[in-house]
């Protein structure tokens, strides 16, 4: 699956998967939005 130019939400991206995930998808060139309670 081609996700280049994709806009990508990530809820719980203050943990260690979502952190990661974030991490991932914006290297393959994903426009990310987080979504993080605190």
């Amino acid at each position: 699956m081609d996700l280049t130019k994709q806009k990508i939400l990530v809820t719980g991206t203050d943990g260690f998967i979502g952190s990661h995930l974030v991490e991932g998808l914006l290297d393959k060139g994903c426009q990310v939005r987080a979504f993080v309670l605190g």
